[in-house]
C-alpha cells in the first residue's frame, strides 16, 4: 500500500505544480498585455484623429499592443537583474555555492540556472527568469560566507522552488510593469501591489516545498533566523538604484530587510519572522 500512496501523492503534487505554472504564465501575459493595450490605444486614437483610415489605427493598436507585450515579457528578467546590479558569479570564487546548486538541481530535475551576485552586506537571495532554462539565481555577496552549509542549501532550495514553479516569470513582470504605477501612487503602495500580484504567502509556501527537498529541513528555519540576526538589516534595501530596484522587495527570500522592528507581522505569512517560527517546528 505504501508505494500506491506515494504514487498518488506525487501525481497530485505534479498536477498542482503544473496548474501553478500555467497560472503564473497566464498572469504574466495579462500584466504585459495591459500596458501594451494602453500604448496601442493611444497611438491608434492619435492616428485616427490625424485623419488616417480607421483600419490603420486599428492595425497599429493590435501591432503595438502585441509588440509591447512580447517586449515586456522577454525583457523583464534582464531589467530586474540590471536594476539590482547583479553580475555573473564564477565557480572558482564560490565553489560551495555552485556545488550546492548543482546537487539541488539534480535532485529537483532542473537545469542549472545562471548564478549572479549582488554586492550587499545583507544575506539574501532571489530568482528571476521566463522559465527554468533561462532562469537566474541571484545571491548577495554576504549570503555565502554568513550561512552554514545546511542553511545555504535551504536558501538555494527555496529559490529553486520558485524557478521550478515558474514563479520567476510573474515576479519579474510584476516589478517592471509596476514602475509606471509607482509614479502615480508612490513606491510603498506599488510595492504592496506587487506582493498582491505575485501572491501573498509565496515565500512561506516556497519554504515548505524546499523543506521536502533538502537533506536537513531545519536548515531553512535556521537560515531565516540567521538572516534576522544579520547586523546590516536596518540599512538601505533593496540593493541597486532606481524604481525597478526599489520594487524588488517581495522577490527576495527575506523581504523584511529595512522595515522597522515594530511593524506588525499579523496576517503576513511572508514575514521572515513568521516563516522562521514556522520552520522551527521541523
Amino acid at each position: 500500500m505504501v508505494p500506491v500512496v506515494t504514487t498518488v501523492d506525487r501525481t497530485a503534487e505534479g498536477s498542482e505544480e503544473a496548474a501553478a505554472i500555467r497560472a503564473n504564465h497566464r498572469r504574466a501575459v495579462r500584466l504585459c498585455l495591459l500596458p501594451g493595450l494602453v500604448f496601442g490605444l493611444v497611438v491608434g486614437v492619435v492616428l485616427s484623429a490625424a485623419g488616417l483610415p480607421v483600419y490603420l489605427g486599428a492595425a497599429a493598436f493590435v501591432v503595438l499592443a502585441a509588440g509591447v507585450m512580447v517586449f515586456l515579457f522577454q525583457r523583464a528578467p534582464g531589467a530586474v537583474l540590471r536594476a539590482v546590479g547583479a553580475r555573473p558569479s564564477q565557480e572558482d570564487d564560490r565553489p560551495r555555492l555552485h556545488n550546492l546548486v548543482d546537487g539541488l538541481c539534480a535532485t529537483m530535475g532542473l537545469p542549472q540556472p545562471a548564478i549572479c551576485v549582488v554586492d550587499s552586506p545583507v544575506p539574501n537571495a532571489m530568482a528571476v527568469g521566463r522559465d527554468p532554462r533561462g532562469a537566474t539565481l541571484v545571491v548577495t555577496s554576504a549570503l555565502d560566507h554568513s550561512l552554514t552549509l545546511v542553511e545555504l542549501e535551504g536558501v538555494l532550495a527555496h529559490e529553486l522552488v520558485h524557478i521550478k514553479r515558474h514563479d520567476t516569470v510573474l515576479a519579474a513582470v510584476a516589478v517592471t510593469t509596476a514602475v509606471p504605477l509607482s509614479l502615480l501612487v508612490g513606491l510603498p503602495r506599488a510595492t504592496t501591489r506587487i506582493h498582491s500580484l505575485i501572491g501573498s504567502g509565496r515565500e512561506f509556501a516556497a519554504d515548505q516545498r524546499a523543506a521536502a527537498v533538502v537533506r536537513y529541513p531545519p536548515g531553512i528555519g535556521s537560515a531565516l533566523a540567521s538572516m534576522l540576526e544579520a547586523p546590516d538589516r536596518s540599512g538601505p534595501w533593496p540593493p541597486g538604484r532606481g524604481r525597478t530596484a526599489a520594487l524588488t522587495r517581495w522577490l527576495w527570500i527575506d523581504p523584511m530587510v529595512g522595515t522597522p522592528s515594530g511593524v506588525s507581522m499579523e496576517g503576513n505569512l511572508d514575514d521572515t519572522r513568521v516563516r522562521a517560527a514556522a520552520q522551527s517546528l521541523y
